[in-house]
């Protein structure tokens, strides 16, 4: 150890001593190291960690399939009481579903985040009350007491973290509630971003099974597995009717052929981004095998710059592992150096990074460096010095030394061919490896632009929306509620600047609102062996779908009066027209969407169709029915609503207006998340766009590498062939034929990498599908386009000691040999 010790330090000396070289290698292992530190960080955080909770691998996601696999559907909570009693490879089943409540305090309405949960959810996920209580079964039926349990973060910032406070009351969308607990700081399912739970109330007897509103988790009992509880949930769906004797929903549900989805519930939590992390880590990892090739060409000129040296060395008796030990010395100070600042730069590419990660990415708040980054961090330096160090063994590694050394300095300037292969090789996996890169960022951008070009069925710019519920407990009949949105509508319609004003149940690429279910139609009655018409079911009141822009194919838009109170009118998007009258108008046809008795709504309209769920996603057929329908033998409204906007200027600048109007008609309902919808529409492209981005830093790197690497070898090469050149020019060799020798070697080493790396990347091509569209992964246009690219960088890299090869002057290059 202690002749090592004596090695590093001449190391550090020597590198001190050639500050450029030194600068060059550490910044480029820094890059490689920082690139994977920072997304292994990401990748950890999301996909790696267990979830913070007890026993997290016994917890599981209870979903279910409809219609062959085409409808993906939460929980019912006749499934949730069926799977309690029936299924006994489960422990405890909960449900749970995301809230927002208007909380009122000192008279200031806020609107706040939360989840209405089982009692069951608290002892499912195994984290009891820090302080106080969790809820208790009473509490979760029908008639129980109005309780709240708070988060720590909302205990601290709005109640002083008063230890006092179980017992206390809250004012909660008008209703006032108990509060019996408070959760520890670290819990939260799915995020963190829940500041309360109230209970789920379900009342066991009337519990329907066929209505899908909630998410269910379950904790598997001892032993068992996510495979065993699949079998056994799928065998009670398929003797559904057994359980449910009678019912019409489990009847329904063996129609459409129902099965359970039922997933670890971290797999369901990280959903279909694990792809797109993995993804990204591969194209660091190249990025790093990129950088260790470039220091490895760059140890290498070093090394056969020092054979004047090394020689010495041998002669007066160095044995080769000492020679071979000097280079492992370097190599391990370059890594360390490397690592520790490729650290920092880790550090500061994840605090920028934060910026322009998709809100959808789960786990964010779990994100950062730890002892298991510095580990990882360590282990590339590790990595890395092994890397480095193979290549000075593979040379200086064989028995004869001495004599190796001596041919290499018999050969002086003009060594031979084999002599390069080495460095060849290396800038061949470095271009090979930076085409990979290049065409997976090439393959995302094109992607980002066919989602940006998709037309979305609605105008996008001067639009401002937000969403406003009104509960129960503080406008209580729905003709009340109806006033109040009314009364609010015509207010903003005659600020100067507005356009047009109008509420839905959502907005449009945001999905959630908007329920996805069975519509009769009356001049199609479905045969009993027939699966039942599905269809997105927004809900839209006057002035909606103007204020968005979405185009009148056929008919009139929603007016005053066309309401279950009224005249009962739906309108129908482009395609679901399309489906059941190709050929004819569906004007004054009926639709429903309550079951074989429910009132017929005639479709007044026909409007383009709008892609509710997603650029990504087909637009969905629709049928809109108006905010007031009946429910049995009562009319009901929609209490919680977003609100469209369409103004001149910036909608933004509007925002101060919608509030102050609001607040003139009740005081007491505050709007939550103002936003455009240009912002709607970048959200919607957001994770497509963050991969683009991070696959075009990493490609980025990677050309710049490869750039670095081709003129580096060219450059030395021009230099080891001095002699040679003049000799060449000595004897009649004209300028252009020397540049045109140069060039051509530079492209010829371009060439093969780039013929390898497509043949690697379509290879490859299968990991890019998931995260693409619009575009084929083998897309010729991207392949040709980056391979003549890279040519042209690599003939770039190689002018510059072509020109120099040129001006080489004969008699002065004779002189120096």
């Amino acid at each position: 150890m202690g002749g090592f010790g004596r090695d590093l330090r001449v190391a550090v000396r020597s590198l001190l001593r050639r500050p450029g070289f030194t600068a060059v290698a550490v910044l480029t292992v820094a890059l490689g190291i920082g690139a994977n530190t920072a997304v292994f960080t990401l990748v950890d955080g999301v996909l790696l960690r267990p979830l913070p909770l007890p026993d997290a691998d016994e917890l599981v996601s209870l979903q279910a399939l409809g219609r062959d696999g085409q409808d993906e559907l939460p929980q019912s909570a006749g499934l949730h009481f069926v799977y309690r009693d029936h299924a006994r490879t489960l422990e405890s089943v909960a449900m749970f579903t995301p809230s927002s409540a208007n909380l009122v305090r000192d008279g200031e309405p806020e609107r706040i985040l939360g989840q209405v949960a089982t009692p069951s959810f608290f002892t499912t996920l195994g984290v009891p009350a820090a302080r106080g209580r969790t809820f208790t079964e009473e509490e979760g039926r029908p008639g129980g007491a109005e309780v709240i349990v708070l988060s720590d973060g909302l205990w601290r910032n709005s109640f002083g973290a008063d230890p006092g406070v179980i017992g206390t009351t809250v004012d909660l969308n008008g209703t006032t509630r108990e509060i019996v607990g408070v959760m520890p700081p670290d819990f939260g399912y799915p995020d963190r971003q829940a500041r309360f739970w109230t209970p789920l109330v379900l009342d066991e007897a009337q519990a329907p099974v066929a209505s899908f509103f909630a998410q269910g988790v379950a904790r598997m009992a001892e032993g068992e597995t996510v495979a065993g509880v699949q079998t056994e949930l799928a065998d009670i769906l398929g003797r559904l009717t057994d359980f449910l004797p009678g019912d019409p929903g489990a009847e329904f549900l063996l129609n459409v052929q129902i099965r359970p989805r039922v997933l670890a519930l971290k797999d369901a939590l990280v959903g279909d981004v694990s792809r797109t992390l993995w993804i990204l880590l591969g194209t660091v990892a190249f990025v790093l095998l990129i950088a260790c090739a470039n220091v490895a060409n760059l140890l290498l000129v070093r090394a056969e710059g020092r054979q004047r040296e090394l020689a010495l060395r041998v002669a007066v008796g160095a044995g080769r592992w000492q020679v071979l030990r000097g280079f492992t010395a370097e190599s391990v100070v370059l890594a360390v150096v490397g690592g520790v600042l490729g650290l920092a730069i880790a550090a500061l590419a994840i605090r920028v990074t934060a910026a322009f990660i998709p809100s959808d990415l789960p786990r964010m708040d779990e994100v950062g460096l730890d002892l298991r980054v510095l580990g990882f961090t360590a282990l590339l330096a590790a990595a890395a010095a092994l890397f480095f160090s193979l290549f000075p063994l593979v040379r200086y590694g064989t028995d004869d030394l001495s004599g190796q050394l001596r041919e290499g300095g018999a050969r002086g300037a003009t060594g031979g061919r084999e002599r390069h292969r080495l460095r060849n090789g290396l800038v061949v996996t470095q271009v090979a490896l930076a085409l990979m890169l290049l065409v997976g960022s090439g393959l995302m951008f094109r992607s980002f632009l066919a989602l940006r070009s998709v037309d979305p069925g609605f105008a996008t710019s001067g639009v401002l929306t937000a969403r406003l519920s009104v509960p129960p407990g503080e406008i209580e009949g729905w003709q009340e509620t109806e006033a109040f949105f009314s009364a609010v509508q015509s207010r903003l319609e005659q600020r100067a600047g507005v356009v047009s004003v109008g509420w839905g149940s959502a907005v449009p690429l945001v999905g959630g609102g908007v329920s996805f279910g069975g519509i009769s139609v009356e001049d199609h009655p479905r045969g009993p062996d027939e699966l039942p018409i599905f269809a997105a079911i927004p809900r839209v009141g006057e002035g909606y779908l103007e204020a968005l822009g979405v185009e009148l194919v056929e008919g009139r838009l929603f007016q005053a009066g066309d309401g279950a109170d009224g005249t009962r009118s739906a309108m129908v998007s482009r395609n679901f027209a399309e489906e059941w009258w190709p050929d004819s108008s569906p004007i004054g046809r009926g639709v429903s969407f309550g079951g074989p008795d429910a009132d017929w709504y005639r479709i007044v309209g026909v409007v383009d169709d709008v892609r509710q769920y997603g650029l990504d996603q087909d637009a969905p057929q629709m049928v809109y029915f108006p905010m007031i329908v009946s429910q049995g033998e009562e009319l009901a409204t929609v209490r919680n609503r977003d609100i469209i906007v369409r103004v001149q200027g910036d909608p933004l600048a509007f925002v101060p207006v919608l509030r102050e109007e609001i607040r003139a008609v009740n005081g007491r309902i505050p709007i939550a998340n103002p936003r455009t919808m240009d912002e709607v529409f970048a959200t919607s492209t957001a994770r497509t766009s963050f991969t683009m981005g991070m696959l075009g830093v990493a490609s980025g790197i990677a050309l710049l590498l490869g750039l670095v690497g081709i003129y580096g070898v060219i450059s030395y090469v021009v230099s080891q062939r001095t002699r040679e050149i003049g000799v060449r020019m000595a004897l009649g060799a004209s300028a252009p034929s020397v540049r045109g020798m140069v060039l051509r070697q530079g492209l010829l080493l371009a060439g093969v990498g780039v013929a390898v790396g497509l043949l690697a990347a379509a290879a490859m091509s299968r990991v890019m599908e998931s995260v693409l569209f619009g575009v084929s992964a083998m897309d010729p246009v991207t392949y040709l386009g980056v391979a003549a690219a890279l040519v042209v960088v690599a003939a770039a890299a190689s002018w510059i000691p072509a020109l120099r090869a040129a001006g080489v002057d004969p008699s002065h290059a004779l002189r120096a040999e």
